[in-house]
């Protein structure tokens, strides 16, 4: 009886080991299905990067002081020319008062110097006028040598008084000049206490409050001009030579999954990393959404040539061995390894230029069964997909 359980026990062994074997070798491999046709394939150059701006602004005061007000906060659109910020300026408001009430009355005692002026040269015109007189009659005897003596001393006495009344309008205007100098002094230190954004952004931060004192060059907020916002992304650099301003592209965000922003092509950087072989290039986004963040994410892809009726597999079936490109075809139930000449690809779908015919179709193993797809192996469709 022992020789007889010894034997069932090796018989089931034995057909355990077989099933096994053909599971492994023989059992069809689950695998999806393309068939092949015709349809457009827009070559797109893939990138990474970050959201930069034309410009960020590093704005603070020019002059210390308390902050009493700051009128934008992080994430606020303002724009050129807009008060963000504002110090304690009430002293200097006193002094430009004081110096536009000093401008005044030098302008009013300029009017009077001025005045003084025309009186002097009227009454040195008379007096040239009657010394010319005294000297003709003079001359003709009609008078005396004292008459015309006084004349002349009247004429010298009112020259006299004509320069020093253009000496007083002369210093006039020279304070004058000094009160309006110290008049636009202190209007420039009002100026000084406000914030002003000297562009069109975004409030990318606000580094102080209301209290804080503020010291000369200190950040008080940090804004990013938008007239011109544009994705800086790393692209491969064999896309290169295919590269140009103007180009269409599309940027991503992952603050807006599924949504696209409409770009182009700004600069395409001409020094290569090193290390990953990629190069710079900046998109020029073509209308900024209300919210985004200097360095935030952006993935992009950048449209190349088109091709609208063209045979193509989606780029999951494509292999990349040995620097050829292949794909698993079915042939009558069966894995065949066939390499391919590919031409344009987009980021799903691969031109297909020699190697396939239409109506033919590729398959790829199904997830967990890639080990087993070998060439001649039996397959299994699971699912088409399109």
């Amino acid at each position: 009886m022992r020789w007889r359980s010894s034997l069932l026990w090796g018989t089931l062994l034995l057909a355990g080991g077989a099933a096994a074997l053909w599971a492994l070798v023989f059992k069809p491999v689950p695998v999806f299905v393309h068939e092949v046709h015709r349809g457009e394939v827009q070559e797109q150059f893939p990138g990474t990067g970050s959201i930069e701006f034309e410009r960020v602004s590093a704005l603070g005061f020019e002059v210390s002081g308390r902050i009493v007000a700051i009128h934008a906060g992080q994430g606020d659109r303002v724009k050129a020319g807009q008060v963000l910020a504002s110090l304690d300026h009430e002293v200097v408001r006193a002094e430009e008062a004081a110096a536009a009430e000093d401008v005044e009355l030098v302008r009013a005692s300029l009017d009077r110097l001025q005045a003084d002026v025309a009186r002097a040269i009227a009454q040195r015109d008379g007096a040239e006028a009657h010394a010319k007189r005294q000297e003709d009659a003079f001359r003709s005897h009609s008078v005396s040598q004292d008459a015309l003596d006084q004349a002349v001393e009247r004429l010298r006495v009112t020259e006299a008084d004509v320069a020093r009344a253009k000496a007083a309008l002369n210093e006039g205007q020279r304070k004058v000049a000094s009160a309006v100098k110290q008049l636009e002094a202190a209007r420039a230190r009002l100026a000084r206490a406000k914030l002003v954004s000297p562009v069109d952004g975004l409030v990318l931060a606000r580094l102080a409050e209301p209290g804080d004192v503020a010291v000369t060059g200190g950040v008080i907020l940090r804004v990013g001009e938008t007239s011109a916002v544009w994705a800086s992304v790393w692209v491969d650099e064999t896309f290169l030579s295919r590269l140009q301003r103007g180009q269409p592209a599309r940027v991503f965000l992952r603050s807006a999954p599924g949504q696209s922003l409409e770009a182009s092509v700004l600069r395409v950087g001409l020094e290569v990393d090193r290390e990953s072989r990629e190069l710079v290039v900046d998109l020029l986004i073509a209308q900024a959404p209300p919210t985004l963040a200097a360095g935030q994410r952006a993935d992009a892809l950048i449209m190349g040539d088109r091709a609208p009726d063209a045979l193509f597999v989606p780029a999951a079936y494509l292999l990349l061995r040995g620097g050829a490109s292949w794909v698993w075809v079915d042939e009558g139930g069966r894995a065949a390894l066939r390499e391919v000449r590919t031409g344009l690809q987009s980021r799903e779908r691969v031109e297909i230029r020699q190697g396939l015919r239409e109506g033919e179709r590729v398959i790829r193993p199904a997830p967990g069964s890639a080990a087993s797809l070998s060439e001649g192996a039996r397959i299994s469709v699971q699912e088409a997909l399109p």
